[in-house]
């Protein structure tokens, strides 16, 4: 990789993977980096919404908790002019993401409005964060104005003149597989900060040269030897269940996929591939169910009904 970092091959990393759920739930959901995390969102946030500080907040909303299979962040931010925002933070897609991040920030928001003045609708906007590896399902990205971008924003606004009339909610998304600089090419704080997320798991010493100071405060919060030994063994944990949990799914999918298109075969090819994903998602909530996984994550995951996963 150049002087960006040196590409690990040592089977034992130097830093964790934030491109990982352990490795960012390791990272950002430690409260003693929380000025780490307020890098990040000063990063991604619109620059009226300076953060100046953070809470991570508890909720008892279904699916905002810490899992090895779910992680999310639920933070109580404040700006630098005093005001107070919602940020819903996810490290991972997953099918019909984008109706899940609205369904999520929708929640978010109208607990803020139990809690307001229902008078007034003094509701705190909620932005809601993806920092995804992989692209978003139903998203075109073929046109030339997505030539070279990487963060989108969606909210409310007015279809003709693009006005937002007031802030409720809006959905971040920082697709980092579409983000292929090196190091050297880099340029500005953004790029570098995506550089240093997306590899920082493959390197095994900072990128030549590195003068910004919360790119480095980054590498220390990611440096698995500064980790307690209770910290570092809960990391590895983590990675060994995120590791066995995905090889289920893709082991379930092949299985699936491989018997629907068998029984599909003898309808044409387009009902045997219906047949055969439909099978892969029946396979995969199967293969969750039986390794302990709760029916409603699995239902998060698979896009599967509740209904319908008691059924299997």
């Amino acid at each position: 990789m150049g002087t960006g970092g040196k590409i690990m091959e040592n089977p034992a990393p130097r830093y964790v993977d934030l491109m990982t759920d352990s490795g960012f739930k390791a990272v950002f959901g430690e409260p003693r980096n929380k000025r780490v995390l307020i890098d990040l969102l000063n990063i991604v946030l619109p620059p009226e919404r300076t953060v100046s500080d953070i809470e991570y907040s508890t909720t008892e909303l279904p699916g905002l908790t810490f899992t090895n299979k779910n992680v999310r962040l639920d933070l109580r931010c404040t700006d630098s002019g005093g005001r107070q925002f919602v940020v819903e933070m996810q490290s991972y897609r997953q099918e019909y993401f984008f109706r899940r991040c609205v369904e999520y920030a929708a929640k978010v928001y109208d607990s803020g409005s139990a809690r307001g003045d229902g008078q007034r609708y003094e509701i705190p906007p909620v932005y809601f964060v993806g920092i995804l590896g992989t692209g978003v399902n139903g998203f075109d990205r073929s046109g030339p104005e997505w030539t070279g971008r990487y963060i989108s924003e969606y909210t409310f606004r007015e279809k003709i003149t693009g006005e937002v009339p007031d802030e409720t909610i809006f959905t971040i998304f920082v697709e980092l597989d579409r983000f292929t600089k090196s190091w050297e090419e880099c340029e500005g704080l953004v790029e570098q900060w995506c550089y240093a997320f997306k590899n920082v798991g493959r390197m095994d010493e900072p990128p030549e040269g590195l003068q910004v100071e919360s790119i480095a405060r980054l590498l220390d919060a990611c440096e698995i030897a500064r980790f307690s030994p209770e910290k570092k063994l809960k990391y590895e944990s983590d990675m060994m269940t995120e590791r066995d949990y995905y090889n289920i799914i893709d082991t379930a999918r092949h299985e699936g996929e491989a018997k629907g298109f068998a029984e599909g075969r003898s309808e044409g090819f387009a009902e045997g591939e219906a047949k055969g994903e439909a099978k892969a998602i029946a396979t995969i909530a199967r293969a969750l169910l039986a390794s302990g996984m709760p029916i409603d994550q699995v239902s998060s995951v698979t896009g599967l009904s509740l209904e319908k996963l008691r059924t299997l």
